[in-house]
């Protein structure tokens, strides 16, 4: 038996920092996919070939090879299950280095297509449920949205579980140009999360009023999205930027690509995507306009173009499609 699994990058919108404590986040599934190819082997070998290293080992083992933790920690929730060896090749294409969610859709990839040669039947929900706990196992935290995202596709809403509620993923199909520039390094986010720390730990309250704005700014946005308010899901950005600057994850190099951006007449809202001091700016265009298809180019006729060239560019639409099985056969 022989099958591909894919699945898609994606982006944080809104909701850093604060999806950490317990308050919503927006992301979304973008078209560039991450593709596993499976095929069933006569033995209880594992053999995975990838761009990040080619490696064996078996269903009894499984070691946990550091460039692959997510497959690896992925193939163990699936241990119970008894299926046979399989031969795994990973392709991508996207890098793994410019923050497009390059472990959160290699693991919704892993989990589709364990699921199907399972005969598991489990939902996009529950995937995400073993997915999380993948996380948590390798990096002691974190709210998963970017997971949800490439499991469900589309425009994902995540509102963390509390001790009164589950946690809640909710997909829009909303269709806008969008547009990723690499500020050209990238900081760890734990890195950023104990910078964070160390800078309000004198101010613990304000810290808190802050995060609590960003989960309104952020489920006020979802509600925009949701009722067609698109001018007010852009107004959403700009002040959640403006939130992200507060809590001094925005540096120097961060707001000069944002003040080039705005500058765009096609941008129509841009900020941090990610936990920041680098990695990406994301600007969005118009959301569901005729005279603005989802591949629109939104650096046409933007005075700050030239000053944009030596930054990598991504201009990527958004695909309601999250991950899938391309084709199984024997």
């Amino acid at each position: 038996m022989r099958l591909i699994s894919k699945a898609p990058a994606n982006s944080m919108l809104l909701g850093e920092h604060s999806v950490v404590y317990g308050y919503p986040a927006l992301a979304c599934a973008l078209d560039q996919w991450i593709e596993i190819d499976w095929q069933v082997r006569n033995d209880r070998q594992i053999h995975i070939e990838s761009a990040l290293g080619n490696i064996q080992t078996d269903w009894n083992t499984i070691e946990l090879y550091p460039k692959l933790l997510f497959v690896m920690h992925a193939l163990k929730a699936f241990q119970a299950h008894r299926l046979p060896g399989l031969n795994i090749r990973i392709s991508s294409e996207f890098s793994s280095t410019i923050g497009l969610g390059s472990s959160a859709a290699v693991l919704a990839a892993t989990l589709v297509g364990l699921n199907h040669l399972s005969q598991g039947n489990l939902s996009s929900k529950e995937l995400w449920q073993i997915g999380k706990q993948v996380i948590l196992d390798i990096q002691g935290r974190g709210s998963a949205t970017d997971l949800a995202a490439s499991l469900f596709g589309g425009v994902v809403y995540f509102q963390p579980p509390s001790k009164s509620s589950d946690s809640q993923i909710a997909s829009l199909n909303a269709s806008m140009p969008l547009l990723l520039v690499y500020s050209g390094y990238k900081t760890p986010t734990s890195d950023v999360l104990a910078k964070v720390a160390e800078e309000w730990l004198d101010q613990p309250e304000q810290l808190q009023t802050l995060y609590r704005q960003m989960g309104l700014t952020t489920l006020q946005a979802y509600q925009a999205l949701q009722q067609q308010d698109y001018d007010a899901f852009y107004r959403g950005f700009g002040s959640y930027q403006m939130l992200m600057a507060q809590l001094g994850v925005s540096d120097e190099n961060m707001d000069y690509l944002i003040e080039q951006l705005v500058h765009c007449p096609q941008v129509c809202a841009c900020k941090i995507s990610g936990s920041g001091l680098g990695d990406c700016v994301v600007a969005i265009g118009a959301i569901n306009r005729t005279d603005a298809p989802s591949n629109a180019n939104l650096l046409v006729n933007c005075p700050a173009e030239t000053n944009l060239a030596d930054y990598l560019q991504l201009q990527l639409p958004i695909t309601p499609q999250g991950a899938h099985i391309v084709s199984a056969y024997e």
